[in-house]
């Protein structure tokens, strides 16, 4: 559906800033989207009254004193009332305002049950791997890791006897670390062969090999250009013959052009376009409580308590820690997946150990998520953990001591907020969620001027939600962590249009009062129906999780 967003938001920002004191504009933006999407319904509402049942979403008593149950009152006017503002609408802002997870994500708000989300990429073509036109690069997803130390320009065979494809080495992925290879015509002779079960035969005609080699089964794929620049591609050296090379500038290639007379006769090697498509579908959290006619009676008239809007309020909190865990547990995960191929690229891991005590690695493993998973095997990764490092002085005696300790948390988070701007290239990371042992030794060491960093940490007792900021990153507590559950998620909140998690709503939150037939009490529902999409290429990139061994020192 197509909208004018700028005259939605001019209609509703005002009365949405009015009513409820909003004022960012990011979520007066995507608030204004979700009233005209249901503003466009209300009109039914009104024949919900001729059966005694109030609207969908019409919470009586939720923003006002509602004795009644069952009765048909707006949340800011009576039925009938010129108030432009939706019946929806309060409900979905109590959800919005008890999650972290809203401050994280973008919300993109759906007009029905289901979407679709279309995004592009750009490839290395020449060909392509089902078909008998060989692709001009291709990458190799593994099981296992490569092995290590293979010099680039190196040849290999993918296939099986007298069905092979050769192959020259070209260098890991930027982002997952999978093997890059330039498909050559040359006969790589008694190279290495790469076994593969995958269903791809047409890359080789032939090609029926199905037991995996020392490398592991693989399957090809081409090799993305936005995220593994190639060089080479474009000219590999003045006569064209130089060794591909890439993605990392190591000093070590030919980076030359091609001269005018080998250009001049030389065919351009092809790119591709690729448009990939998500289905999305919203998803239900509901949950239901009920009260006898008698409770609402008496606790109404002795104590002055509207029951009623209590049970409302109590279904609310449930349904939105629901949203939240959820929202957090994806955002965490795509972070640790981004660690794990970070790690399996490069060798490089921002995980930490804080206590001087363990002098061996270990390795902790958390989720994925379940579609990037795939290529790994597993839904659950392990990354190491190293052991502690300690700046020695003369005599090997160590520097260490508590605050130098916790500056190394804010080193990390630091550091995480550099990776997701490199190997993300959309921009640096904004925000940070961690424990509320972690958020403590921040707070702890936010005035520590030895190393100062650039920091807005507020160190008043309970200033949680959120702490501050840390080199422009907004420290949130997830008060659902246990103390000893030690991760730090790093990440940027982009864009609508850019890579990450997209949280879209087709109902934030629906109310549905029933009254039952034989005790006449009433019975309260809540509804929650969204689609929270991993959307974009590689859209764990915007994410990092740290793993912070603590040991069994006190680091507050």
């Amino acid at each position: 559906m197509h909208i004018n967003e700028s005259q939605i938001f001019e209609t509703w920002a005002p009365i949405i800033e009015s009513k409820t004191g909003i004022t960012g504009s990011e979520k007066l933006g995507w608030l204004s989207k979700y009233c005209h999407y249901h503003s466009l319904n209300e009109s039914f509402n009104g024949a919900y009254a001729q059966i005694g049942v109030p609207p969908a979403g019409n919470l009586g008593g939720l923003m006002g004193n509602v004795s009644t149950p069952g009765a048909n009152l707006g949340v800011y006017g009576d039925q009938g009332s010129g108030d432009k503002f939706p019946s929806l609408l309060p409900l979905a802002i109590q959800v919005a305002a008890r999650t972290i997870g809203f401050d994280i994500v973008n919300v993109i708000p759906m007009s029905g049950p289901t979407g679709v989300l279309t995004y592009l990429d750009y490839v290395y073509a020449g060909g392509n791997t089902d078909t008998n036109i060989k692709p001009t690069l291709i990458k190799l997803s593994t099981s296992t890791a490569f092995t290590s130390g293979v010099a680039v320009g190196a040849d290999y065979t993918l296939g099986a006897s007298g069905a092979t494809l050769a192959l020259k080495f070209v260098g890991y992925s930027r982002i997952d670390g999978q093997p890059i290879f330039k498909v050559t015509n040359a006969d790589s002779g008694n190279a290495p062969t790469i076994a593969t079960a995958a269903a791809t035969a047409q890359l080789v005609a032939g090609l029926t090999a199905t037991g995996a080699s020392a490398f592991g089964s693989v399957t090809p794929s081409l090799v993305k250009a936005l995220e593994d620049h190639i060089q080479g591609f474009a000219g590999a050296g003045a006569d064209n013959t130089g060794a591909y090379a890439g993605p990392y500038a190591n000093g070590t290639a030919d980076t030359g052009a091609m001269s005018r007379g080998t250009g001049e006769n030389t065919y351009y090697n092809s790119m591709g376009l690729k448009a990939y498509t998500k289905f999305v579908e919203a998803k239900t959290f509901q949950v239901a409580a009920s009260v006898t006619t008698e409770q609402i009676q008496d606790l109404n008239k002795q104590y002055g308590i509207d029951v009623v809007s209590m049970i409302e309020n109590a279904l609310v909190n449930e349904v939105s820690q629901s949203i939240n865990k959820n929202i957090l547990s994806k955002a965490f995960a795509l972070g640790w997946l981004n660690n794990f191929q970070m790690n399996r690229s490069e060798g490089v891991t921002l995980n930490a150990t804080l206590d001087p005590g363990l002098t061996g690695s270990t390795t902790a493993t958390y989720l994925v998520p379940d579609a990037a998973s795939t290529p790994l095997g597993t839904a659950t990764v392990g990354v190491t953990v190293p052991a502690f490092s300690s700046f020695a002085g003369v005599g090997g005696v160590s520097n260490e001591n508590l605050y130098t300790v916790q500056r190394r948390i804010l080193s990390k988070i630091l550091a995480a907020g550099n990776v997701i701007a490199q190997r993300g290239r959309r921009g640096p990371a904004n925000f940070v969620v961690t424990n509320l042992q972690l958020a403590s030794a921040i707070q702890d060491n936010a005035q520590f001027t030895a190393a100062p960093l650039t920091n807005a940490i507020n160190q008043n007792n309970g200033s949680l939600y959120p702490v501050g900021t840390i080199a422009g990153m907004t420290v949130y507590v997830d008060p659902n962590m246990r103390y000893d559950d030690t991760r730090i998620l790093v990440g940027r909140k982009g864009a609508d249009e850019e890579p990450g998690l997209k949280f879209m709503p087709y109902m934030m939150a629906e109310s549905i009062q029933t009254i039952a037939e034989g005790t006449m009490s009433p019975k309260v529902a809540v509804k929650s129906r969204y689609a929270l999409v991993e959307a974009g290429q590689l859209p764990q990139t915007q994410y990092y999780t740290i793993h912070v061994r603590v040991g069994n020192i006190s680091i507050i």
